[in-house]
């Protein structure tokens, strides 16, 4: 795994922990595929605020518009995201 991918999902983790923790999703329940609208982590409100999070946090700002709209509410989307983000202010 990359080292952009690597610190994306220590970044998403972290910042989904509580709202992991208020939807009662263990973090060994936790994989790629989670849809975190669908479970319950958080609503669309949340979701946008999660965004504006890790935007803050990865001093990034995320591409929503070409994001594949089945994957961006994943936590692997959202870790691919990031990476892609970071990975293009790198460049």
């Amino acid at each position: 795994m990359p080292q952009d991918s690597k610190h994306s999902r220590i970044i998403v983790l972290e910042l989904l922990s509580p709202a992991l923790s208020r939807a009662s999703i263990p973090p060994h329940q936790v994989d790629d595929s989670l849809n975190i609208i669908d479970r319950g982590v958080v609503d669309s409100l949340g979701f946008l605020e999660l965004i504006s999070r890790i935007e803050h946090r990865a001093g990034v700002e995320l591409d929503l518009f070409d994001a594949d709209p089945d994957l961006l509410t994943t936590v692997g989307g959202l870790i691919d995201l990031l990476a892609e983000a970071a990975e293009t202010e790198l460049s």
